[in-house]
């Protein structure tokens, strides 16, 4: 009898659509269930302009999220973006401070970004060494750069109008620029991760290592371009941060790494790699940004607000692992 129950509730899963039984389609569940309660128990969370706030708190990382997802399915993550956005931040600011014009000086710094994501891919893949040693010690070699190059004060600027409008501005009176890239972003990274035959060979290597280097796959390459670009999205996030703040100082960043891994294993990303999209990536940072704009809209503490973040964080863990237990 029991046999046949199960059987029978199998069979119903097995009629519904495929995208209801995605791993984005939980994430999307959670997500209209959060909009829902605090739409309820708050009367300012269902209003334009906060949801426009919320879209702009979450774009900066919410863009590395994306990245991260990428890296993560490759099998591997980076703990030390956080200090790479403050380092690039002050370089920018002091290039452009110090004369350079605001389009050179950005791009020295995206190319900064990924010359220590190159580093940190490297050392990963050719030392043989786990990324998440490599990346904390990083992490603390950047976040010394960064105070060494700014002596521990925070740098200010005052942009060209033209460069505001386009990173730091709200468009057409309403629409934040950093959310506006932060949907162009996920464009992007959905078609490199789910369309190109890199997106492919992310998956294969975070699936199964040896299977796609017996395939012909460079697993080590694989990795280090994730590496590149995770960082490369912190040198864009931190940009852009300099642009609508005005500023930039060596400590900002300090925790964005860990809200970064969690939006994307939120989002159905698994740590053990070869599981994850930017669909879902992009949810989970959604998710973060809205728990935590919630959670302040109910008058909740600060400390009571990481802890039920981390709860949060657990719990999404946790469903993954099960969930991917049961594909397996």
């Amino acid at each position: 009898m029991m046999k046949g129950a199960i059987g029978a509730g199998v069979g119903r899963s097995g009629n519904l659509p495929a995208w209801l039984r995605s791993r984005e389609a939980g994430v999307l569940l959670a997500l209209v269930l959060l909009v829902l309660f605090f739409s309820v128990t708050t009367s300012t969370f269902l209003t334009s302009l906060n949801l426009l706030n919320v879209l702009r708190q979450v774009s900066v990382v919410g863009i590395i999220t994306l990245a991260m997802t990428i890296l993560i399915i490759s099998q591997e993550f980076d703990l030390s973006v956080g200090s790479m956005y403050a380092v690039v931040g002050i370089v920018v600011a002091t290039l452009f401070n110090g004369g350079m014009s605001i389009w050179m000086a950005s791009l020295a710094g995206l190319a900064l970004a990924a010359a220590m994501g190159l580093v940190n891919g490297v050392l990963t893949v050719r030392g043989g060494i786990p990324s998440f040693i490599v990346t904390l010690g990083m992490m603390m070699v950047y976040r010394g750069v960064a105070l060494l190059i700014s002596g521990g004060s925070p740098a200010s600027v005052r942009l060209p109008a033209f460069f505001y409008s386009i990173t730091g501005s709200r468009l057409w009176g309403a629409i934040p620029a950093p959310a506006l890239w932060f949907v162009i972003m996920a464009v992007a990274a959905y078609f490199l991760l789910h369309v190109t035959g890199f997106g492919f060979k992310a998956f294969a290597v975070g699936g199964n290592r040896e299977a796609a280097r017996l395939a012909g796959i460079n697993t080590g390459r694989v990795k280090v371009i994730g590496f590149i670009l995770t960082a490369t999205a912190a040198g864009l996030a931190a940009t852009i941060s300099l642009s609508y703040l005005g500023s930039a100082t060596p400590t900002q960043g300090q925790g964005m790494e860990l809200q970064a891994i969690a939006g994307a294993v939120i989002g159905g990303a698994s740590l053990m790699g070869g599981v994850g999209s930017i669909v879902g990536g992009f949810m989970g940072a959604i998710i973060m940004g809205i728990v935590r704009n919630g959670l302040v809209l109910l008058g909740v503490s600060a400390y009571l607000q990481e802890l039920i973040l981390g709860l949060v964080v657990i719990v999404a863990v946790l469903i993954g692992h099960y969930s991917t237990q049961q594909r397996r």
